[in-house]
């Protein structure tokens, strides 16, 4: 495969993880609208993780489907005009790009989960409980989300550090 074929697929497979998100992002916009109706306090609790949420699933989201074919087609066209610059350009972009994902990954997320949880162990308020459990919501999507880019990343990175960059 080369640089052509594997930005094109890299961008498509951004772009489904995008779609998922806002298909998803719909589905939970109908269940924060029934929380907001409805009168459960653990419910009303996890209205403002729901929320942050919601903004990463549908902002998020609509960001990498328009952002990500467009970011592949210029690097697409520098590598026409000079290998070796759209490569090191593209090792730029994905090794910052996990400079930032990764420690959510294997820290953030976590010590929020964890948090999270001890917070449902030992507060008995159905509003913090209710927080306690968007914030394991939150979390979960987060990790999986910025799982599935950083991987794709990784992947990219290694697909580049394998050609030759002449």
């Amino acid at each position: 495969m080369d640089f052509i074929e594997y930005a094109n697929s890299w961008a498509k497979s951004e772009v489904i993880q995008s779609r998922i998100m806002i298909g998803v992002g719909i589905l939970f916009l109908v269940a924060f609208i029934a929380i907001i109706k409805s009168e459960n306090i653990l419910l009303r609790g996890s209205i403002i993780p729901l929320s942050i949420l919601l903004v990463m699933l549908l902002g998020y989201g609509s960001y990498i489907m328009y952002s990500r074919p467009a970011h592949a087609e210029k690097s697409i066209a520098l590598y026409k005009i000079s290998k070796k610059e759209a490569i090191e350009k593209e090792k730029i972009k994905h090794i910052t790009d996990n400079s930032y994902g990764r420690p959510f990954i294997k820290y953030l997320y976590p010590i929020m989960i964890l948090a999270s949880v001890m917070v449902l162990l030992f507060f008995k308020n159905p509003h913090y409980q209710g927080m306690a459990l968007g914030i394991i919501v939150l979390s979960v999507a987060m990790y999986i989300i910025d799982y599935g880019f950083v991987s794709r990343s990784d992947a990219f990175l290694e697909f580049l550090s394998k050609l030759p960059s002449n």
